[in-house]
């Protein structure tokens, strides 16, 4: 079944505002300007001139892999048809977004952009819609239906709780590495850092949020006679909606994060069901996936490293958990070392290159066990979720 709502459904600003920037209250006329003045120069393209190494992967298909951000931004994909382009995932912001469309005129196209897709509902793939939807006219938003709920009920409130909670902390502790920094350029990294979560806590507090304007339960088509584009929803996995996109004149796939090239987010995720998702995704005809996070893929030889990585963590976790043990055993217990997912074909090596190469780090990434003691929590907590 497919829903299409007729119009762009967008959220005013002001509770958000309201909420967010409660300190203004009593701030002159000019000091509003100065906040109205800083969002304006964050959604700038100028602001971050190029986040995205743009690659061609075949005529009319490119990849938009993006650059190491204080808050990461997810890869894009383009796809262009007779007159137009389709566009899959928006970013953490508006100004990436805008960012992107620069590129996209300058390396890709100067057709319009006619769709963008949502692939799941989280902060790094659908924040940046309102770009395209100012930049673009006629515009569509693609996405499941059950994104569509989860982008209307939570994201305002998960922005909320980013920039009032978390956003301060990150701020704090990149000023603390900045002032025990050894070196000039690890000075600057840690001044560059800050300057982008401050941008971005600026930027946030005059979101808006732009809802999918077409939605389906199980299939859609984005027919076109140059380029004709198959998304699907296959059950669930990293979240409760994730939709592939399949096009099936290339034989590629643009997966979102329903599998890519770093370690999955489990915290909104359904762990026993989303091998089974993966392996009916596997079914689909395709050669090459577009991943949401790192690099392109060729074959499913990663996919099933990633499959059987949340296989073998899921079962271990949930003999633990019956067994009685808590998170901080199983963390314990549960190591890079023992998981033969992770050692077979070279995964974890697959993943310190990944993390290294597109996370913002200075220096080498945390070790593979944070990210696996984090998977295990999430998979802990989320084991039975309904």
């Amino acid at each position: 079944m497919c829903s299409r709502i007729e119009h762009h459904h967008h959220v005013s600003r002001r509770s958000l505002l309201s909420s967010l920037l409660a300190g203004w209250a009593g701030a002159s006329v000019a000091e509003f300007s100065f906040v109205r003045a800083a969002v304006a120069q964050a959604q700038s393209p100028a602001a971050d001139s190029k986040l995205f190494d743009i690659q061609k992967i075949e005529d009319g298909v490119f990849s938009c892999l993006a650059r190491p951000a204080a808050l990461i931004n997810c890869n894009a994909t383009i796809f262009e048809q007779s007159n137009q382009l389709v566009v899959v995932d928006t970013h953490s912001k508006a100004s990436a977004a805008a960012s992107l469309i620069a590129q996209i005129k300058r390396e890709v196209s100067e057709k319009p952009v006619r769709y963008i897709i949502n692939t799941h509902f989280h902060w790094d793939h659908a924040q940046g819609a309102s770009a395209y939807r100012d930049a673009f006219s006629p515009l569509d938003v693609v996405s499941s239906e059950a994104a569509r709920q989860s982008i209307e009920q939570e994201t305002e409130k998960r922005i909320r709780i980013q920039l009032q909670n978390d956003v301060p902390v990150f701020i704090e502790t990149a000023r603390k590495k900045q002032k025990d920094a050894g070196s000039g350029p690890e000075r600057d990294f840690y001044a560059d850092q800050i300057r982008q979560l401050e941008a971005y806590r600026t930027e946030m507090a005059a979101f808006e949020l732009v809802v999918p304007t077409i939605t389906f339960d199980s299939t859609y088509v984005l027919k076109d006679a140059a380029r004709e584009l198959h998304l699907s929803f296959h059950g669930r996995g990293h979240t409760g909606g994730d939709v592939v996109v399949l096009s099936p004149r290339d034989r590629l796939l643009a997966s979102g994060d329903l599998f890519h090239g770093f370690f999955p987010y489990i915290g909104d995720g359904y762990p026993r069901e989303w091998p089974r998702t993966i392996r009916r995704v596997a079914g689909l005809n395709f050669t090459r996936i577009l991943p949401g996070h790192g690099p392109i893929q060729r074959g499913r030889g990663r996919m099933t490293n990633f499959h059987n990585y949340l296989e073998e963590l899921t079962r271990r976790v949930a003999e633990g958990k019956r067994e009685g043990k808590s998170v901080e055993q199983l963390q314990r217990t549960i190591t890079a070392n023992s998981l033969r997912s992770l050692a077979a074909d070279g995964y974890n090596d697959f993943l310190f290159a990944n993390t290294k190469k597109y996370r913002p780090t200075f220096g080498d990434p945390p070790p593979l066990q944070e990210s696996i003691n984090l998977n295990i929590e999430h998979t802990y907590q989320r084991l039975d979720a309904g």
